[in-house]
């Protein structure tokens, strides 16, 4: 009989939840018009026994929204409880993810939704002054107001105003920073260049152990993921040689260092973070090193699609290098 892998016991689960069990119940409890769950689980970031949780706060919300943008439960909930700011909350996320999905659609009146999306976010934003999650959420809704149109210069004070915010709130809010890096992506709002600079500021404007040291390696992601669009598989740039350059080589072992070599609690999306480190040190090839195998194993089975769906099939690019870290043929196994 041959040997078993790892790969025979494992099922790659990309559910967006990321392994937080209360909040794939609430979802599924929203989408079935059960509100009680989500109330709870966005309660729960925003008054906890420890503090707000903001980061947790973003993620949920997002996910939650996400699963709901085609229903009208959360307006439901929002007219039964008004003063309730986690359903403020939710009610602009499920707009902005509205407006969002329209502007890339090209939907006609995408702006109209955009901008009944900025109203609500104004609302949550009143309703919880301290809170930075609506000033994320805003820096997402920039996106879908900004795109395809000749922003000017008043459109980008108002981006840098929106993440001023965030930042007076949660200087270092993992979710925020990230929205505002994908703002500047080439094929939405931005350049590549405007894009770096970011990442690499900002990278090193954070404290050891922060998730924001990732940025780069998603700038990276990004600059081959726009290389082969449109572009025939077969004359697509091999990702080989993209991430085994000297400087992403180098950015992945500042990662190593400043990221995973902390003892700081994982975060809310630590698993996409460490997805990023991962696909970037496999197509580096240092598959065969001890790092990328504590990835495999914090990692278990949330691959994610991104990135990993820019160099082939998520799901069986992710099972194939995770077969190779763990073979028996490895040198060091």
């Amino acid at each position: 009989m041959a040997a078993r892998t790892r790969n025979d016991v494992l099922r790659v689960n990309m559910d967006p939840a990321l392994g937080d069990l209360a909040l794939a119940e609430a979802r599924d409890a929203l989408a079935s018009g059960e509100w009680g769950p989500a109330r709870e689980v966005l309660a729960e970031t925003r008054t906890g026994d420890s503090g707000p949780q903001w980061d947790r706060r973003s993620h949920r919300v997002r996910v939650l929204a996400e699963a709901v943008a085609n229903s009208s439960w959360v307006e439901r909930w929002q007219v039964l409880e008004p003063v309730n700011p986690d359903a403020a909350l939710l009610r602009a996320q499920v707009e902005t993810v509205r407006a969002l999905r329209a502007s890339v659609s090209g939907t006609p009146g995408h702006w109209e939704t955009a901008a009944e999306a900025r109203e609500l976010c104004e609302h949550a934003a009143a309703m919880a002054p301290t809170d930075p999650t609506p000033w994320v959420i805003m820096l997402t809704l920039a996106r879908a107001a900004d795109r395809g149109v000749d922003a000017g210069q008043a459109d980008r004070d108002e981006f840098w105003r929106r993440w001023q915010e965030m930042r007076a709130r949660d200087a270092f809010n993992r979710d925020g920073h990230h929205e505002a890096l994908t703002y500047l992506f080439a094929a939405w709002c931005g350049s590549h260049a405007e894009m770096y600079d970011f990442a690499y500021w900002l990278a090193g404007q954070a404290r050891p152990g922060s998730p924001l040291a990732v940025l780069p390696l998603v700038a990276h992601a990004e600059v081959y993921r726009a290389a082969t669009v449109g572009t025939a598989p077969q004359r697509r740039p091999s990702p080989y040689a993209h991430w085994q350059r000297q400087l992403v080589s180098r950015d992945t072992d500042r990662v190593l260092r400043s990221w995973l070599g902390s003892a700081t609690v994982p975060h809310a999306q630590a698993d996409l973070d460490r997805n990023y480190l991962l696909h970037a040190l496999v197509y580096a090839g240092r598959v065969d090193c001890d790092e990328s195998r504590a990835l495999f194993d914090a990692i278990g089975s949330h691959a994610m699609r991104v990135p990993w769906s820019y160099t082939g099939d998520p799901v069986s690019s992710f099972l194939y290098w995770r077969e190779q870290a763990f073979s028996l043929d490895s040198p060091r196994r």
